[in-house]
């Protein structure tokens, strides 16, 4: 689904990626871990379009995707849900989950909104509240059913449990495994809490100063090796 090759991207003179490889398979969750710092959700942005990659190429579903315009990439069929959620808090929970649809070449719902209602209750029975007044686990939620309001192929999570309760963050994992095989939603996953990673992964990528340094699949992968590398 997706192919990161030998990417590497900058803020200004300092270098974040150096020469990143990585691939993500259709219809399974592919987890990058490491510590604060190491490049994860620079990786992300510049999937996205955000970050411009100065080496490499990253292609998705076929077709190079780097360096095009951010919107372009989502209207592809990537959907990205940043660090911090980023939803409108003036506006209410029915109003953010339509901005979804700006990721849509014709505007219109791909999944219905009584299909993310059943995935998320929650923002169904407080779809008039405003953003804002949401607890951290329900903004977190509201920002994951905004971006799949548009039905992209590939989701980006950069931290989806930052903040958040333990049990609404495996209510999250849940909702995502459930995707994966309702939906063949294929996931590329930032993360830095081992138990929800090994909860939800097929696949781990191990990140340390720009670079991709070990990877796996989930039922071999060396968890001893990963918590060195992710303790401060």
């Amino acid at each position: 689904m997706l192919s990161v090759d030998r990417v590497k991207a900058a803020y200004g003179q300092s270098t974040i990626l150096w020469s990143v490889d990585m691939q993500v398979k259709k219809a399974a969750v592919t987890t990058v871990m490491g510590r604060n710092g190491v490049g994860k959700s620079t990786l992300l942005k510049t999937i996205m379009g955000l970050v411009k990659a100065q080496e490499g190429n990253i292609d998705f579903n076929g077709t190079s995707i780097v360096n095009q315009a951010s919107y372009k990439i989502a209207k592809a069929g990537v959907g990205y849900v940043p660090q911090g959620r980023e939803i409108i808090p003036k506006l209410t929970v029915r109003e953010n989950l339509l901005l979804g649809l700006e990721a849509t070449a014709d505007y219109k719902a791909k999944m219905t909104e009584e299909e993310i209602y059943d995935l998320f209750p929650v923002l169904q029975e407080f779809r008039k509240r405003l953003g804002g007044n949401l607890s951290g686990g329900q903004q977190q939620q509201l920002a994951i059913a905004r971006t799949l309001i548009s039905a992209p192929k590939l989701l980006l999570l950069d931290e989806p449990t930052e903040g958040i309760q333990p049990s609404i963050a495996y209510e999250i994992g849940d909702i995502i495994r459930r995707l994966v095989s309702e939906k063949n939603l294929s996931v590329l996953l930032v993360e830095q809490k081992i138990d929800f990673a090994k909860h939800v992964s097929d696949h781990f990528y191990l990140m340390d100063r720009g670079k991709m340094i070990k990877n796996g699949v989930a039922g071999l992968f060396d968890f001893g090796e990963l918590q060195e590398h992710i303790a401060v």
